[in-house]
């Protein structure tokens, strides 16, 4: 019988921005998404509009078809080049983009990208998801060999995802995956997604068996007190580690990722982020005189 490791599903709380820059050390290699609220779960905008509008999660691959169908319609009113009809990651990635509801997570390279979303707003601890990306398609890719996978280099492609999109049902799996037409927003934001292969359950169950193929709920978190210990197993065995950002750092590291560059403004181009980073205007100490 195949042994699972304990460590699929970790978390810590950091002491110190010193700290929080340290971690990302030893994860360098990992995507990262953050939220602005650390009892939050992972779960895709078309699970939040199931939720928000009681709607019965098994019936989400039909409200997908539906907002897909929807938008490939009249999305020529508002698009001079839009994607072939068969492209559904790159309509997914334009629906996504605009705010409407899909099943992809965004997800960002950029640790620091994703820890300012985490606090630039939260009013509470916030965090950071981390997901092993290395080990996520290792996992994905054993478990698809076990069901009889023709051809394991197409694994992970735009290609496989498109296939995977269109049957919306297949057996649970997340898939990294970037779409070809990369807008300014997703560029700046360094951004990726992760896809959850069955549309019928929930992203963090369909994480869970990318994994262990015997466990269809991620177990209880794996608290961490030294990473540097731990590095190793981080690397081979946890998939997603869950970086707890305590409130009274936000405001220290707010002020040197906006030194960094890292502010709604670079992050949002146009007057929208522009409109955004005034919320920065409420910290009297640093702002600048200049108007």
């Amino acid at each position: 019988m195949i042994k699972h490791s304990k460590n699929i599903f970790c978390e810590y709380t950091v002491t110190s921005w010193e700290d929080c820059r340290n971690l990302f050390k030893v994860i360098e290699d990992w995507v990262f998404r953050g939220q602005s609220n650390s009892d939050w779960s992972l779960q895709t905008t078309l699970e939040r509009g199931a939720s928000i509008n009681s709607s019965n999660i098994r019936d989400i691959p039909k409200i997908e078809k539906k907002i897909l169908d929807k938008f490939q319609r009249r999305a020529f009113h508002y698009l001079e080049r839009p994607p072939e009809k068969e492209n559904i990651l790159e309509w997914l990635s334009l629906i996504q983009h605009y705010g409407g509801p899909t099943r992809l997570l965004d997800f960002s390279y950029s640790y620091y990208v994703s820890l300012f979303f985490s606090i630039d707003q939260a009013l509470q601890e916030s965090a950071v998801y981390c997901l092993n990306k290395d080990l996520i398609h290792k996992k994905g890719l054993e478990t698809k060999k076990n069901r009889y996978l023709d051809d394991d280099t197409i694994f992970g492609s735009r290609e496989y995802c498109n296939n995977v999109l269109k049957e919306q049902t297949l057996s649970p799996l997340v898939m990294l995956v970037e779409p070809f037409h990369i807008h300014e927003r997703l560029s700046k934001q360094q951004g990726l997604f992760a896809i959850p292969f069955e549309g019928q359950q929930s992203f963090e169950y369909n994480l869970s068996l990318t994994i262990n193929s015997y466990q269809k709920a991620l177990p209880e978190s794996v608290r961490i007190k030294n990473y540097n210990e731990m590095a190793e197993i981080l690397k081979d065995e946890c998939a997603l580690l869950k970086v707890k950002i305590p409130k009274e750092f936000h405001n220290e590291i707010r002020k040197d990722l906006k030194l960094m560059n890292i502010t709604n403004e670079t992050l949002f181009p146009g007057i929208d982020g522009f409109s955004k980073s005034l919320f920065g205007e409420f910290d009297l100490k640093n702002s600048s005189n200049i108007v």
